[in-house]
């Protein structure tokens, strides 16, 4: 029978959990740390996988989505396919692990969590590590695009301004003041990330939204410069509950390069 993820949190695995799951056998793990970091110590099953093999640069924008059949490709040979329970780790505060949990997500496949803290909380919990690498199981992916996890240039623009739909920069306010998408809500991700890298308490990050206009009711458009702090609030948000969340893929990398095209920063 296929395990699942838990019902209270299917989006983040605590490292107790994922240490009582390792024999699982539609588990699988992916490390998204250096391949050096992976070499010197990783947990016990997790194959190494890189976030810069699943990005590409499309029309001069850098760390876009790689195409659905690139992605397959990659994907497959790191052992997921249609059955597998996917959890990611890194040792990047989360957003290495949360861009790829999204692509994922992107490309159709749901059943896809992080570890709650990544290689920190594992390290820190004393649990067991391994330095063989973990060859990958034989698997085929086949990529159903979500639509509903993404958006594009062109949806952003024909949506600006449009009631129940927040666009949130999750910059620096540094970064968000020198320049914005239209009405975007300024709204820093290290504010959801915990010391130890875990996320923020939730009722107190819920709050904290809600005085930002940044509510479940809406549908929430998370962007950065290129995807990645945008990937973990994108998580964060899900695992808060919110039922309709998309990342803006090309982000303001994209929309800093299109601006003169008739849209412009704020």
């Amino acid at each position: 029978m296929t395990f699942n993820f838990p019902a209270e949190s299917p989006h983040q695995v605590s490292a107790d959990w994922l240490a009582q799951h390792l024999n699982e056998p539609d588990l699988r793990i992916l490390d998204a740390r250096l391949p050096e970091a992976y070499t010197e110590g990783h947990i016990p099953q997790a194959v190494s996988i890189q976030l810069t093999s699943l990005r590409y640069t499309k029309a001069g924008v850098e760390g876009m989505l790689v195409e659905p059949e690139v992605f397959a490709e990659r994907i497959s040979a790191a052992g997921i396919g249609p059955h597998s329970r996917v959890v990611i780790y890194d040792d990047y505060f989360g957003q290495l692990a949360a861009r790829i949990a999204w692509s994922l997500l992107r490309y159709g496949h749901q059943s896809v969590a992080l570890l709650d803290g990544g290689w920190d909380a594992w390290e820190a919990a004393g649990l067991p590590v391994s330095t063989e690498a973990h060859p990958p199981a034989t698997a085929y992916f086949t990529p159903t695009p979500a639509d509903h996890y993404g958006v594009d240039y062109d949806w952003v623009v024909a949506r600006l301004g449009a009631p129940g739909v927040v666009l949130l920069d999750v910059r620096s306010p540094a970064e968000y003041a020198k320049g914005h998408l239209p009405g975007a809500v300024s709204w820093n991700w290290e504010s959801g990330t915990a010391l130890d890298a875990t996320f923020a308490p939730a009722e107190a990050l819920r709050a904290e939204l809600a005085q930002l206009g940044v509510t479940p009711d809406k549908e929430i458009i998370t962007y950065c410069q290129s995807g990645m702090r945008a990937a973990h609030t994108f998580y964060l948000l899900l695992s808060l509950g919110f039922p309709a969340v998309r990342l803006y893929d090309g982000s303001w990398a994209e929309w800093s390069i299109r601006e003169g095209q008739g849209i412009h920063a704020s």
